[in-house]
């Protein structure tokens, strides 16, 4: 697990839920004197609005010091859109924190410290450790926290795909991608007339990953492949026979070469079924959950 920073994880686990993120509301009302403002309450969880300005912060002066160039079009849109990551980033902690706690999973002390002991000797020492806080604008307690929560997730992501399998049903295909009806019913003709699938690929193929490989999306099992539409119909369509498929914006030839009902998945298929996996449980939970973000997030 990355040690640098734990908190890191918010923005990497927002990439992982499709969807849009719900419009923001008008601002809150004023914090009555003496409490603290929030951004957001998560199934009544407060996220503190000081917290989640201080990430866009960081996040903003890290992506700078990589070589963002806050002035050019892409610049622009990525820090627009940040504080929306964020703190979907944040919501996701809190309920990570929360399905942990149903699931009686904990971090305790010593694990933590083990974290910070090896993003010490990872630094050089004590001196390079806090000379990195430092640069990220972030306390000691600060990191101890966030590697908790991210050491937390970890747990909670380990126990949901605990019985990901290591042999599935899976299929052999092949596809030739083109823009248009027209061409792929053509295609799909003059495969029925008994041309070659893999020299048709080659020349009309529009997908530059496969084109060359004469279409060959290799072995896959359900969950694995990018476009679902073209998994579901290679895993319904006989060995030896050739259909089309919309998917995408695009039309596919899919030829299912062979079937296997039990192939011993590769480890690529197995992080895919467990990303997938983790990707439906964040979705599930965000659903299912009250959430209130309390601050506006457009720039």
């Amino acid at each position: 697990m990355s040690r640098w920073p734990g908190w890191l994880l918010t923005v990497a686990l927002t990439a992982c839920v499709s969807g849009p993120i719900p419009p923001s509301p008008a601002p809150a009302s004023p914090a009555p004197t003496g409490t603290p403002a929030l951004a957001a309450r998560v199934n009544g969880t407060p996220i503190p609005l000081a917290e989640f300005e201080k990430r866009v912060v960081a996040y903003e002066q890290e992506w700078i010091r990589n070589g963002l160039d806050p002035r050019s079009e892409e610049g622009r849109q990525r820090l627009a859109a940040l504080p929306r990551q964020i703190l979907e980033g944040m919501i996701e902690e809190v309920l990570i924190e929360q399905q942990a706690a149903a699931m009686g999973l904990t971090v305790s002390s010593e694990e933590v410290e083990a974290a910070v002991a090896q993003a010490v000797a990872e630094t050089g020492g004590v001196e390079g450790f806090r000379a990195r806080l430092a640069a990220l604008g972030m306390t000691e307690e600060e990191f101890r926290r966030h590697q908790r929560s991210a050491m937390l997730a970890q747990k909670v992501f380990e126990r949901l795909t605990a019985d990901v399998p290591a042999v599935a049903e899976q299929v052999h295909a092949r596809h030739i991608q083109v823009a248009d009806a027209a061409t792929a019913q053509q295609l799909l003709a003059r495969l029925r007339h008994g041309e070659d699938f893999v020299e048709l690929a080659r020349a009309y193929s529009q997908n530059p990953a496969t084109r060359e490989l004469g279409g060959d999306l290799g072995w896959f099992a359900r969950g694995t492949l990018a476009l679902p539409e073209l998994e579901a119909a290679a895993f319904a369509t006989p060995p030896g026979e050739a259909v089309l498929v919309p998917a995408a914006g695009a039309y596919h030839l899919l030829l299912v070469v062979e079937r296997d009902p039990a192939r011993p998945l590769s480890e690529e298929q197995r992080d895919r079924l467990r990303q997938r996996r983790i990707q439906e449980a964040l979705q599930a939970w965000r659903a299912s959950a009250r959430v209130e973000i309390l601050i506006p997030l457009d720039r």
